[in-house]
């Protein structure tokens, strides 16, 4: 991210040629970086495993999108043909873009459906096979005390 706010700066006057590649170059870090971010959490969740069909859906043409866009970055300062340099950067965004969405949507998906949630509802002692005690040995809490536990698990504790 350093080297591409570096290059903004540098190549902010545009007077030579040089500062209007460091400028026109200067997204390419950036999006580096975001990309190294994606790679590392599509890593550590091992998202690839949990559906492959709706991964190689999403990363499939992200990643085309992506190795187009280089190509044409490559193509726009290897030839004398800079209007590609733009599509080309516009693709690599769309290429991280869909795979940023992805990971977020899963992030999402995760805090949804994760059985590790509390559920904050009453419970009666026909809810559970336990009774009253389904929270004993789980929760081992040192103030708690049991003759005002039970008063208040039964609705007779005055809280005025």
């Amino acid at each position: 991210m350093g080297l591409g706010f570096w290059m903004v700066v540098a190549g902010w006057p545009m007077q030579t040629p040089t500062q209007t590649a460091l400028l026109d170059l200067a997204q390419l870090p950036m999006a580096g970086a975001v990309l190294v971010g994606i790679i590392e959490m599509t890593w550590a969740r091992r998202l690839w495993l949990r559906s492959p069909k709706v991964f190689a859906g999403v990363f499939g043409p992200a990643g085309f999108a992506l190795l187009l866009g280089l190509v044409l970055v490559v193509i726009a300062y290897g030839t004398p043909l800079r209007a590609y340099s733009g599509t080309g950067q516009l693709l690599i965004w769309i290429g991280v873009g869909l795979a940023f969405v992805y990971l977020a949507v899963d992030s999402l998906r995760r805090e949804v459906t994760d059985p590790r949630t509390l559920l904050f509802e009453e419970i009666d002692a026909d809810d559970t096979p336990e009774g009253s005690d389904h929270l004993v040995g789980s929760w081992d809490d040192e103030d708690w005390n049991e003759d005002i536990a039970e008063t208040e698990l039964d609705g007779t504790v005055d809280r005025s």
